[in-house]
């Protein structure tokens, strides 16, 4: 009986280090694989917090930035900016599933009482000049695929109806930043 169960702790110590082991250099391979580098990187600067990875080491989110197909700009939005478009999106980005003003906040400026909790500074949606260089292609590409470790990605959790209605709510947020 003593010989059954030490056997049996020898084989779950074994097991234990094997499935440490084999998080760990799975850990590993995520570090070695660099981030895409796109001419649409946020340029938010990081915010502390970033979460360790399996190996224990601190996994560094902040360079990552958009995944955009080429063309993303010539999209065109198939839903037009009416009332009742503008509304469900309204509604959509102040959702708990669609999860755009916990980082946001909501005048799209950044939510201040969330930001100690984010990994890095989110755009400033309300900016004008920011969101007026971009088309409504790019605003549903990045929210639609977000960014690895920083933003979610918007067609997990959305329609691609609900995805336009929400690049026609975020474009009422945009307004001129006052003149210093």
């Amino acid at each position: 009986m003593i010989r059954r169960n030490k056997s049996l702790a020898i084989l779950a110590v074994v097991l234990c280090f094997s499935f440490l082991a084999t998080l760990q250099s799975l850990g590993q391979g995520e570090q070695k694989q660099s981030p895409p580098q796109n001419k649409n990187q946020n340029d938010a600067k990081p915010m502390p917090g970033a979460s360790p990875s399996a190996s224990g080491q601190q996994q560094d989110f902040s360079a990552n930035t958009w995944e955009l197909p080429a063309d993303a700009d010539k999209t065109k939005n198939p839903v037009a900016a009416t009332p009742e478009s503008i509304a469900k999106g309204k509604e959509l980005y102040f959702a708990r599933a669609g999860n755009c003003v916990f980082c946001h906040g909501d005048t799209g400026a950044g939510n201040e009482a969330n930001m100690g909790r984010l990994r890095r500074k989110p755009a400033d949606i309300s900016d004008k000049e920011r969101m007026t260089a971009m088309t409504d292609g790019e605003v549903f590409w990045k929210i639609s695929k977000g960014i690895t470790g920083i933003m979610p990605a918007g067609d997990k959790r959305m329609s691609e109806e609900e995805r336009w209605h929400v690049v026609n709510f975020v474009r009422t947020l945009a307004k001129d930043k006052p003149k210093a």
